[in-house]
């Protein structure tokens, strides 16, 4: 009994401080009479208090993929299910505050691709942000985008570089395709006489039937780069599969990748996920 209690403990010290998570809806004007939802999820305490301000030291920004739709904001305080894993909870637990955008009023039915590479997109993020930094100004964001969010990634980080300044700390893309890595868009994350590099993390798992992965290799080779591998998901077939049981949405190994993307945030190191 005396050594289950003790391997307990050292189980609990080794995960993170903060073990849940609550969440807010918010809706600002982002644009002269558009309206902006995104939702913002924050680590409590161990007495369920919120997490002070001054501690909180990232801000990741999250980028969903398909038209863009979030889920709404959890209701009272959250924990981690075995069975599923929260990205919005895994990343507030460890990082610190995210904040996932949802859809502006005016595109009701959902964002374009077309849409993801506008002015007007980069806007509604800007006004997100400007407040989320108003809030944790000593904060560093990430920006994490996922499939077609992360084309709205490296969009709104090339175009929010100077606006952000040294807050703007890394990007990262999950399962994500080539046409994320425009030119423009990657050149402007490169290091300027005032700036330094912003570093770029992809992730893509080898059995993906959504984004093939022998698309994205040879643009996401120039940047630090995860690869996952599982036996359980069948190779890449021809037939489209994006849905939350295959290999896009790294099912099953939701928390594996998840934690490599913490990791490489806070160290900068990379690991390949094989098993």
């Amino acid at each position: 009994m005396i050594r289950l209690t003790a391997l307990l403990l050292a189980a609990w010290l080794a995960g993170p401080v903060n073990a849940a998570w609550i969440e807010t809806g918010e809706v600002i004007e982002s644009r002269p009479g558009v309206k902006q939802m995104y939702v913002v999820t924050t680590p409590v305490k161990a007495d369920k208090s919120i997490i002070d301000r001054s501690s909180v030291k990232n801000i990741v920004l999250l980028l969903t993929g398909g038209p863009g739709v979030i889920p709404p904001a959890a209701e009272g305080i959250k924990e981690q299910k075995p069975d599923r894993v929260s990205l919005r909870g895994y990343m507030a637990e460890r990082l610190g505050v995210l904040v996932a955008v949802g859809l502006p009023s005016d595109q009701p039915k959902g964002l374009s691709l077309e849409w993801r590479e506008g002015t007007q997109h980069a806007q509604d993020i800007s006004a997100v942000m400007d407040v989320m930094l108003k809030q944790y100004p000593e904060a560093r964001i990430t920006v994490l985008g996922f499939s077609n969010g992360c084309r709205s990634a490296a969009h709104i980080s090339a175009a929010a570089r100077k606006r952000w300044g040294m807050n703007l700390k890394s990007v990262v893309m999950l399962s994500c395709s080539m046409d994320a890595f425009k030119d423009n868009w990657m050149t402007a994350l490169e290091a300027s006489k005032e700036q330094p590099k912003v570093p770029v993390l992809v992730v893509h798992h080898k059995r993906d039937n959504c984004l093939l992965f022998e698309r994205v290799e040879p643009q996401a080779k120039w940047h630090d780069f995860i690869t996952v591998d599982d036996p359980k998901q069948p190779l890449p077939n021809g037939a489209a599969d994006c849905s939350n049981a295959s290999a896009h949405q790294f099912s099953g190994k939701e928390e594996k990748v998840y934690q490599a993307v913490v990791d490489w945030i806070n160290t900068g190191k990379t690991t390949d996920l094989k098993y």
